[in-house]
């Protein structure tokens, strides 16, 4: 028989908040930011005690006054949903915020960088948040920013209040690398919601620390993230610069072939500089090549190096800038099983939007397929749609309505675009309307 309890004891679990050290950490964090952000002190000195803790992961009790306003940000969800009674052996069922996505002002986070110091604590700890970092990577295709974001922010937060007090050297390293990744996610998940000075920021604190843990690999990751900020701000040249950064650290390490594939690939491609855009692709297939690297579809947000499909994927975005549309199809074609295996919707909208713009750039133009293509891509990104969806949903409709202002197909594409642009998830992204 499934044992009943609140299902705030899974949630917590499945954040690894399972122990009462980790989500009193977690608790203390999130209330003296409340108590920072509405100057109410009684926020900025709540304690967990661990009877407390024993009395709501039992369900005998509920949080009351200011203790139910951290617990609620915690989680964001409400009390009633967060203690009402769930199999532990079930999955959550929970409803979905669809909010704002918050992330931290850019000053804030130079702040928090400059208050570091160290705070001992049990080797669990640290492993707990080693998990909570990989599992919002694993989740990140599936949810998106809207629903992940607020876990990454705590996360990162308790683990700059942990660095507070003092550790061995070698447990201390290891928090600063997982700030690092926290910092690094956050940057990557800016660049999603349109946030670009965010995403510098951010950018900033992961490659600071990973410089000073010796992480190189972390490093290179955090030179892809802000090369790909820079490239969808438009700023090419410094997109291609930050990349090539990147690979002189390391060119032969598996993390270069994200750098040269997303990176330089693509910002050389969108300058017209195609003998370069082609020469660092192919020394992007040679490093796939020699190193081990992941089957399927790798998560865009991943710290492992690219798979050959996610590599292929970027590559298309290369042919396609340059008018290799060929090749585009070409890929498309390749990859297609294994990018619709995925489970990730946005994957499958990028490339099918390119394969759609092809259509248009191709010798022999066919628009009723583009357009249909395109409204295919739609429906594939309804519930966490990114910004670089919206931007070539809505490049695909300009480029048609320019040489086809007349045609049916683009005129039912457009409405298929307005539809689509009001539901609430897409709302937030066409007007950047996201709280930072």
């Amino acid at each position: 028989m499934a044992v009943e309890a609140p299902r705030i004891k899974q949630l917590a679990r499945r954040r690894n908040w399972g122990t009462y050290n980790t989500f009193a950490a977690a608790y203390r964090t999130v209330a003296r930011e409340l108590g920072r952000a509405t100057s109410d002190r009684r926020l900025s000195d709540l304690e967990l005690q661990p009877r407390t803790y024993s009395r709501w992961m039992s369900g005998d009790n509920v949080p009351r006054g200011a203790a139910a306003q951290v617990i609620e940000q915690m989680f964001d969800l409400p009390l009633d949903v967060l203690f009402a009674p769930t199999s532990l052996d079930e999955p959550s069922g929970i409803p979905s915020s669809a909010g704002t996505i918050l992330l931290d002002d850019p000053l804030a986070i130079e702040n928090s960088l400059l208050r570091l110091a160290g705070y001992s604590l049990p080797d669990e700890v640290v492993t707990g948040f080693r998990q909570s970092v990989a599992s919002i990577v694993d989740r990140y295709e599936t949810q998106g920013p809207q629903r992940l974001v607020g876990e990454a922010r705590v996360v990162r937060s308790t683990l700059h209040s942990l660095l507070s007090g003092q550790q061995l050297p070698a447990q201390r390293t290891e928090l600063m690398r997982l700030v690092g990744r926290a910092s690094g996610l956050l940057a990557y998940m800016a660049v999603n919601a349109g946030k670009p000075d965010a995403s510098r920021a951010y950018c900033t604190e992961a490659r600071t620390l990973a410089q000073w843990t010796g992480d190189v690999e972390l490093e290179m990751w955090v030179l892809g993230t802000l090369s790909l900020c820079l490239y969808y701000q438009g700023r090419y040249e410094d997109a291609f610069a930050a990349a090539a950064e990147g690979v002189d650290l390391a060119p032969d390490s598996p993390q270069a072939i994200r750098l040269l594939s997303n990176g330089q690939g693509r910002a050389l491609a969108r300058l017209g500089r195609r003998q370069e855009a082609h020469a660092v692709l192919e020394r992007a297939y040679v490093l796939s090549e020699r190193h081990d690297v992941p089957g399927g579809l790798t998560p865009c947000i991943a710290f492992q190096s690219y798979s050959l499909a996610r590599t292929l994927a970027n590559a298309m975005t290369v042919h396609l800038s340059l008018g290799e549309t060929e090749r585009v199809f070409g890929y498309g074609e390749e990859i297609y099983g294994t990018v619709q295996r995925s489970g990730s919707e946005w994957s499958r909208a990028l490339v099918t939007l390119d394969v759609a713009t092809a259509h248009l750039r191709d010798g022999q133009p066919d628009v009723e397929q583009a357009m249909a293509l395109g409204a295919r891509a739609l429906e594939s990104a309804r519930t966490a749609p990114i910004s670089s969806v919206w931007d070539r949903a809505g490049e695909l409709y300009e480029a048609a309505k320019y040489d086809w202002p007349a045609s049916r197909h683009v005129r039912e594409y457009a409405e298929r675009l307005r539809r689509w642009s009001t539901l609430p998830p897409v709302i937030q992204l066409a007007t950047r309307a996201l709280t930072v």
